[in-house]
């Protein structure tokens, strides 16, 4: 980052951009998001309250980028050969994670046993909304991956080493998401968990590529078989909850022993 001298003053500055891009995005959209129509088209407005907010974040990082630092978005991360395979790959893992976390909760909990995210009844979307929704948190996902997995790990990777980038990036990425209508403790501490998965997965081979279909996968299940009018549940947490949670740390230590046994690829250079 230039002008910025130290690895601390670069961490930080990076905290704030990425913290100012997230929430300049959701404030506007709070500002000037009309009132929603009960008799209206929920899953239109899912689609909408995810573009919105998160095309403007996006916008700002890479204003961010371009103008301070001299770089665009695609000098994020770590270099990446074979994007199909991380894609395609990523998006399997994403299923099978969510499938063993989401049975390991139901087990414990009953068939509400809790996930990741706070959510409503399942519904069953037609194929058009599916695929709108997909889109949208195809955005939404892959903005959240440039930000604390891109630019912020980046950053602090720099100056601290991985294991450093990744827990401080995963810890923000958490702390980011306690402002979601109905988080509890066990879902900020689920959605850390998350970021250290995602950000092990955007130090390996298939980079930003892989985080961000793994992200959108995962976020996408969750957006399809939840109601969009349904109303965030009570603040306690639930036995399945935990057991998602504790299913996600099984997963990040997995995921760091296995990456322990491959060479790191090199790390990308950041604009000083």
């Amino acid at each position: 980052m230039r002008g910025v001298d130290g690895r601390w003053g670069r961490a930080a500055v990076a905290t704030v951009v990425v913290l100012a891009a997230v929430f300049a995005g959701q404030f506007l959209w709070i500002v000037l998001r009309p009132p929603t129509d009960p008799a209206g088209d929920m899953r239109l407005w899912q689609v909408v309250d995810l573009v919105v907010p998160f095309g403007v974040s996006l916008l700002l990082l890479a204003l961010w980028l371009r103008l301070r630092e001299g770089r665009g978005l695609s000098g994020l991360g770590v270099p990446v050969r074979r994007r199909v395979r991380a894609v395609l790959g990523a998006s399997a893992l994403a299923i099978v994670v969510f499938a063993v976390a989401a049975v390991a909760a139901a087990a414990v909990g009953g068939p509400d046993g809790g996930g990741a995210d706070p959510a409503g009844d399942v519904v069953a979307p037609g194929i058009l909304a599916v695929v709108a929704v997909l889109l949208a948190t195809a955005l939404q996902s892959s903005t959240e991956e440039l930000l604390f997995r891109g630019y912020l790990l980046g950053a602090v990777r720099t100056g601290f080493g991985s294991a450093a980038a990744v827990a401080f990036s995963s810890v923000v990425f958490g702390l980011c998401h306690s402002f979601n209508s109905g988080a509890t403790v066990v879902y900020v501490a689920t959605t850390v968990a998350l970021g250290a998965l995602l950000g092990v997965l955007a130090l390996g081979r298939g980079g930003l590529w892989a985080s961000c279909s793994f992200h959108t996968v995962w976020n996408t299940v969750q957006n399809v078989l939840a109601d969009p009018a349904a109303g965030p549940r009570d603040s306690g947490a639930s036995a399945g909850e935990v057991v998602f949670l504790l299913t996600i740390v099984c997963c990040v230590v997995i995921a760091v022993w296995l990456r322990r046994r491959r060479p790191v690829p090199p790390q990308p250079e950041v604009a000083r």
